[in-house]
C-alpha cells in the first residue's frame, strides 16, 4: 500500500460560466523513502495538487469535481477538519514556495518554529528551544541561533526559506510536499538543502513530494517524474526515463528550456550612469532593558560600484550576502553611509521631495512577483501608480493608453489591466511588475531575483523580454541574482558579494572564464557544473 495515493483527482475554482478548471484527473502515488516530482510551467496546476492533499484550498470557492486522495490508507478528501489539523505540522507538512508570505510578519522566528512543536507534542518551552536550535543547526542556520527573537523580515531570502524547511522537519513527518523549496536559495546553499532533505528521507523513510521548476533539482532527487500542462499529467515515469527518452511534445520542450545566448554587445566607453563609493549599511544588534547597541551586523560593508549608461551589472553571491540591501541602498530605500551618484546627481542628504525627480529614473523589480503587487488594485491601477504620483498623462485615458502600450511592450494584452495580481501566472506577474518599473521611462531599473520563482520557460523568455527592452529603450540594469546561468544571460559587467563585500568584479567573460577567488570558483562550480582547473581556468 502506498503512503498517498491520488486517483483521478479535479480541482475547479468557481461554477459556471466562471469556473475554472485548474487540475483535471490526475493520479499519481508515493511510497514510504520515495521522492515523486511534479514538473511544468506556471498556472499547471502543480501547487493546486499539492494543496488539495494538504486540504489547504479555499474552500468551498474550491471544489472536487472527482478524484480521491488516501494517506497510508484513510479517504482524507472528506474527512473533518479537527482530523486534519491533526495530521498538518505532525504526519504531514509542507514547505511553501514564498517563505515570506508564508511567515507571520508579527512573530519571532523562535515561536514560529516552536508553534508546531507545541501543538503537537505537547513540549515544555525549554524542551521546544532546545529542538529549536536543533532544528537550526540542521538547516545550516547554527550562525543564527542568536537571532531566534528577530522577525521574520530581519532575514535574507534564503534564510526565510531555511527557517520554513525547519518548521516542516521539526515533527519529522511521513510525507513532506516541497513546493519550490530551493528558489529563494543560492546554489551553495541549495545543494546542502538537497542533501539535507536526502539524508533526513533515507533516515526518517520520509515520502517527498517535490515541485519545481528547476530540472536539475529533479535529476538530483526525483525517483519518479509527472510533467503536467494545463492541469493534466501529459507524461509520467521514473526520472531516469524522462530525461533521457521524453516521449510528449511538451515535456521536450521543457527539459529544452532554459536561458540562452548573451546580452546585446554595450558601448565599453559609456560615461557612468549610476556610482556608490564606500557604501555601509549596518543594522544595529542591540541587547538588554534599555536597547543598548552592543554589534552591528554589516550587511553592506565599504562597497565601491559602477555602472555604465546601457550597461548591465550582475551581482552574484550566497543568499545573506548582502546584495539586495546594496540595491535598496542605491536607490536610498535603504538608510547607509557613502556615496552614491546619479551621474552627477549626489543622493545622499537629499530628502524625500528632492528625490522624487530623480526616483522616476530610477526603478526596481523585486524578487517575489505576488507580495510586491498589491491584492486590492487591479494591473491598471498597480501599473498606473507611478504616473499619477509623477503627475504623467493629462487625463485618465491617457493614462490608460500608456499603461495598455506598455503592457504590450511586456507580452501582455491591454484588456488585462483591469484584473487582479490573483488571476494570473507567476511569470504574468513578473510581467506586471516590469511593466510598472518600465512605464514611466525610467535610465536604471534594478532587477532583484526577478527569474527566480519561475520556472525554465518563462525564465527564457523573461531574458529575452530584459534583452529586448534595453536594446529598445537603452536601459541600464543592475541584476542580482543566486542563478548564474541567468546572469551569463543578460550581464556585462559582474559583482561578487561575500559578507557584505566585493570579493571580485570585472567583465562577465572574464570572471566567469577565470574567476580569479576561491570563493567564484566555488560559486560558478555549483552553479553551472563546472571544473576548476589548477590555473584557474574554468570550463564546462
Amino acid at each position: 500500500m502506498s503512503l498517498l495515493e491520488i486517483e483521478n483527482l479535479s480541482v475547479s475554482f468557481g461554477e459556471g460560466n466562471r469556473e475554472v478548471e485548474a487540475v483535471r484527473g490526475v493520479s499519481l502515488s508515493l511510497d514510504k523513502g520515495e521522492t515523486a516530482a511534479l514538473v511544468g510551467e506556471s498556472g499547471s496546476g502543480k501547487s493546486v495538487t499539492a494543496l488539495s492533499v494538504m486540504r489547504l484550498l479555499p474552500y468551498p470557492l474550491a471544489h472536487h469535481p472527482s478524484g480521491s486522495i488516501k494517506f497510508a490508507g484513510e479517504e482524507i478528501m472528506d474527512a473533518p477538519e479537527s482530523h486534519m489539523r491533526q495530521l498538518r505540522g505532525d504526519r504531514m507538512a509542507m514547505i511553501f514556495q514564498e517563505p515570506l508570505n508564508s511567515l507571520n510578519p508579527l512573530h519571532c522566528i523562535e515561536k514560529q518554529i516552536s508553534e508546531v512543536l507545541l501543538v503537537h507534542k505537547a513540549m515544555t518551552s525549554a524542551m521546544a528551544r532546545d529542538r529549536v536550535e536543533e532544528l537550526m543547526t540542521l538547516v545550516g542556520l547554527q550562525d543564527q541561533i542568536s537571532r531566534l527573537g528577530n522577525l521574520p523580515h530581519e532575514f535574507s531570502g534564503g534564510q526565510q526559506q531555511r527557517v520554513m524547511i525547519a518548521m516542516a522537519l521539526a515533527n519529522e513527518p511521513d510525507l513532506l510536499i516541497a513546493d519550490e523549496p530551493t528558489t529563494a536559495v543560492d546554489v551553495t546553499i541549495q545543494a546542502q538543502l538537497l542533501d539535507l532533505l536526502k539524508d533526513l528521507q533515507e533516515k526518517l523513510d520520509m515520502a517527498l513530494l517535490l515541485i519545481t521548476h528547476d530540472l536539475s533539482v529533479v535529476r538530483h532527487m526525483a525517483d519518479t517524474v509527472s510533467v503536467m500542462n494545463a492541469g493534466r499529467i501529459v507524461e509520467q515515469g521514473a526520472a531516469a526515463d524522462i530525461f533521457e527518452r521524453p516521449q510528449d511534445t511538451y515535456t521536450k520542450t521543457l527539459l529544452a528550456a532554459e536561458p540562452k545566448g548573451a546580452p546585446m554587445p554595450a558601448d565599453a566607453s559609456a560615461p557612468d550612469l549610476i556610482s556608490g563609493e564606500d557604501i555601509k549599511v549596518w543594522f544595529p544588534i542591540k541587547r538588554g532593558i534599555i536597547g543598548r547597541t552592543v554589534d552591528h551586523v554589516k550587511a553592506v560593508d565599504g562597497v565601491s560600484l559602477t555602472v555604465k549608461r546601457g550597461h548591465t551589472l550582475g551581482v552574484v553571491g550566497e543568499s545573506g550576502s548582502g546584495k539586495s540591501t546594496l540595491a535598496r541602498a542605491l536607490l536610498r530605500l535603504e538608510k547607509s553611509d557613502g556615496s552614491i551618484k546619479l551621474e552627477d546627481s549626489q543622493l545622499q542628504g537629499r530628502d524625500a521631495s528632492e528625490l522624487r525627480p530623480l526616483r522616476k529614473r530610477m526603478q526596481i523589480v523585486f524578487q517575489d512577483p505576488f507580495g510586491s503587487l498589491s491584492p486590492r488594485q487591479s494591473v491598471g491601477q498597480i501599473v498606473g501608480e507611478g504616473l499619477v504620483v509623477h503627475g504623467i498623462g493629462g487625463s485618465e485615458e491617457e493614462r490608460r493608453t500608456l499603461i495598455a502600450d506598455t503592457l504590450k511592450e511586456v507580452g501582455l494584452e491591454p484588456e488585462m489591466m483591469d484584473r487582479y495580481p490573483h488571476e494570473f501566472s507567476g511569470g504574468q506577474r513578473q510581467r506586471i511588475s516590469i511593466a510598472r518599473a518600465l512605464v514611466l521611462k525610467p535610465d536604471f531599473i534594478i532587477m532583484d531575483e526577478p527569474t527566480s520563482a519561475l520556472d525554465m520557460s518563462v525564465q527564457a523568455q523573461i531574458v529575452e523580454l530584459l534583452r529586448d527592452l534595453q536594446e529598445r529603450h537603452g536601459l541600464t540594469y543592475l541584476f542580482i541574482s543566486h542563478d548564474l546561468k541567468v546572469v551569463r544571460a543578460v550581464a556585462h559587467d559582474i559583482v561578487v558579494m561575500r559578507d557584505g563585500k566585493i570579493v571580485e568584479q570585472g567583465p562577465a567573460a572574464d570572471v566567469f572564464a577565470r574567476p580569479q577567488q576561491a570563493y567564484t570558483r566555488a560559486l560558478m562550480a555549483a552553479a553551472l557544473e563546472m571544473k576548476a582547473d589548477d590555473t584557474g581556468v574554468v570550463g564546462i
